[in-house]
């Protein structure tokens, strides 16, 4: 909270500090935690075996208002950090959490399966990738909600 607070306060004064000048891994959200949503998807489904960090993604600037976007990258992983993102509007009370847990659960994936190639060339989701990820309990739900509520995700 405090630290929250801090960086708020540096990005009003000074307008082009981005809130997560602070903290790298920033995992405390507001209203979700991602820190507690990887640790329960981890137990759940992977038996504690992924071993990643898990943070927000850079948040806007404060002066920058809300636009309409074409597109929007949900969640990454990098291989080589071991590193997963969220995009920071998911961030928002509006967002269901069984919606960002399948969003982190898809990131997690990444992790078990690696990037193979098929063909010579590099396949991001494979055929058993997307297999398990419809073992998520909360599978349809959450992509009936994304295709209902796209238009609001794109407005950030």
């Amino acid at each position: 909270a405090f630290t929250q607070g801090f960086v708020e306060l540096l990005c009003l004064s000074r307008g082009a500090v981005s809130y997560t000048h602070l903290d790298v891994y920033k995992r405390q959200g507001q209203p979700h935690d991602l820190k507690a949503i990887f640790d329960e998807i981890n137990a759940g489904y992977f038996a504690d075996t992924i071993d990643a960090k898990i943070t927000w993604g850079r948040r806007k600037r404060c002066l920058d208002s809300a636009r309409l976007h074409k597109t929007l990258t949900m969640g990454s992983y990098s291989v080589e950090d071991r590193l997963i993102r969220i995009h920071p509007t998911l961030d928002r009370p509006d967002v269901p959490r069984y919606y960002l847990a399948w969003i982190v659960y898809h990131e997690m994936l990444h992790q078990k399966h690696g990037i193979p190639e098929l063909g010579g060339r590099r396949c991001y989701h494979p055929p058993s990738f997307l297999a398990e990820e419809r073992l998520f309990d909360e599978y349809e739900r959450a992509h009936r909600w994304e295709r209902q509520h796209q238009h609001r995700l794109l407005m950030y």
